[in-house]
């Protein structure tokens, strides 16, 4: 279902309503956003079949579901997408408008194809790229960002997980004599900045993003992401239920909310901001390792069973619709052609 049914069923339905976009591009919007809710409650019952909880801390972020907001959490390993995912899931119209800027690992399978046709944008890492990746960023948010109505931009602004940048990240400290963290690593800022300063707030009233094309981006998000004792679990093992303690399957995320500022659209005062928040979070996460609670309330997120069971037959439906009425017999006539050759 995950590698294969959904991605495919996703891609062809969206691929069929693109039409849409000629003359309805309000009932584009609304169909796609649907899809993209429905995917989501799969990837949602998956994180429960195996087994995984979230606790949330901090702030309540339903408050905040439709406004427009920019979302940068801490990077530790592939579960931190099922983290955000299992706790955003109920929160509004999050799930269903969200852009994620992802490295371009995932780009050529089906669930690249997948997340490309939503409107995602896939990093390609390197300080070689850096410039043209961010040129690249900056007029896909300005082309995408309102003409598909998305809501929250969501990123990982460390660059790649914690074990891969966590040696070059201490040199990368040390030096610009910066305090060296332990937990989490300095943020990469150009991603966020780029956000900033396409869709950031134009002036103080707020009215208008510096592209001019809608409301603007209004609050950071400061996403923190823990793990039991600080231990990342391999999403191998994760998938296939096995678990290397009774509680590495209870995940937590800490939520603080941070109004957006006209001035950082200066890149130099955002890296202030950022380099601030990045070592609050490397605190959190020391006590959290060490306590295993974050500060504030605590909320469990209740996965909906129902909406699960649904999206299962949903996406199974839709899947076996598509191959029995068109991908099979196309499928079968090219086979037939191929033979024919011979």
């Amino acid at each position: 279902m995950t590698v294969w049914v959904v991605p495919v069923a996703c891609v062809i339905t969206v691929s069929m309503m693109f039409p849409l976009m000629l003359f309805r591009m309000p009932l584009f919007n609304y169909l796609e956003h649907k899809l993209c809710g429905m995917v989501n409650a799969h990837w949602n019952a998956v994180a429960v079949f195996c087994g995984t909880t979230v606790t949330e801390y901090g702030t309540d972020l339903a408050n905040y579901a439709e406004e427009k907001c920019l979302l940068l959490a801490n990077h530790l390993g592939l579960l931190d997408h099922f983290v955000l995912m299992q706790s955003l899931n109920e929160k509004g119209s999050i799930r269903s408008r969200w852009m994620w800027v992802i490295y371009n690992i995932w780009k050529y399978t089906p669930l690249g194809v997948m997340w490309t046709s939503h409107g995602n944008f896939f990093v390609n890492g390197g300080a070689s790229k850096r410039d043209n990746v961010l040129k690249s960023f900056r007029n896909h948010l300005e082309k995408s960002f309102y003409k598909y109505d998305f809501g929250w931009v969501i990123m990982y602004p460390e660059g790649s997980r914690l074990f891969l940048v966590q040696k070059s990240a201490a040199t990368f400290a040390q030096k610009n004599n910066l305090k060296p963290l332990e937990h989490c690593v300095y943020p990469r800022t150009g991603a966020a900045h780029a956000v900033l300063d396409v869709l950031g707030p134009a002036d103080e009233t707020f009215k208008l993003s510096k592209c001019g094309k809608g409301e603007p981006i209004k609050y950071i998000i400061d996403a923190t992401i823990g793990y039991h004792r600080g231990e990342v679990p391999d999403i191998c093992d994760a998938m296939m239920g096995d678990w290397a303690s009774v509680n590495a399957s209870e995940f937590a995320v800490h939520y603080d909310v941070i109004p957006v500022k006209p001035e950082w659209s200066d890149e130099n005062k955002l890296k202030e901001f950022l380099y601030e928040r990045y070592a609050i979070k490397d605190r959190l996460l020391a006590d959290f390792y060490k306590t295993g609670r974050f500060p504030g309330e605590q909320t469990k997120v209740q996965p909906n069973n129902y909406e699960m069971f649904f999206a299962q037959i949903f996406w199974g439906s839709l899947y076996y619709a598509h191959y029995y009425y068109w991908l099979r017999p196309l499928i079968v006539y090219a086979w037939m052609s191929f033979i024919a050759m011979f």
